[in-house]
């Protein structure tokens, strides 16, 4: 085969049928890149216009206004989604704290018995976390005011 074929064979394949593959691609991903107003509740659909004399971020707020969720306390007692998922997450972390001081405990009490120091630091060091922690989620419970009125009435009494 000739030197000459041969190189341009080569630029055909590494430069060539690359390049042309990327501006087909950028072809068909341009306009989809090109995006409309930013609408996160997605409210307005690409390639479409609102009504005449109606604004695209006013129409969104009034949307939002009407179907009542939202955490402005229109429904007392109904959590969204995210609400419910922190909860069982906070739940989760304090149920997690208080098993490291029950297993810090169980640590201490076994290391005291079987005369092992190496067991009862670290049972005295897991209480300590767990205690420290604990200590933090309650002091900064994100729903205290749920619970406001329970701990009041229980420190009163």
């Amino acid at each position: 085969m000739n030197p000459l074929n041969m190189l341009k064979q080569r630029w055909l394949v590494t430069t060539a049928i690359p390049a042309a593959s990327a501006l087909a691609l950028i072809t068909v991903l341009a306009p989809l890149a090109k995006a409309g107003p930013n609408d996160f509740f997605g409210g307005s659909i690409p390639g479409t216009s609102p009504p005449p004399g109606v604004d695209a971020a006013a129409s969104a707020a009034d949307r939002l206004g009407a179907g009542g969720g939202g955490g402005g306390g229109g429904g007392g007692g109904d959590y969204t989604e995210d609400e419910k998922r922190m909860q069982k997450k906070y739940q989760a972390n304090i149920r997690h704290c208080r098993d490291l001081v029950a297993k810090g405990d169980r640590m201490i009490q076994d290391g005291q018995k079987r005369h092992d120091d190496k067991m009862f630091k670290k049972g005295q060091i897991l209480k300590d976390i767990g205690e420290k922690r604990l200590a933090e989620m309650q002091a900064n419970n994100p729903f205290s005011s749920s619970r406001d009125g329970k701990d009041k009435k229980a420190a009163g009494q």
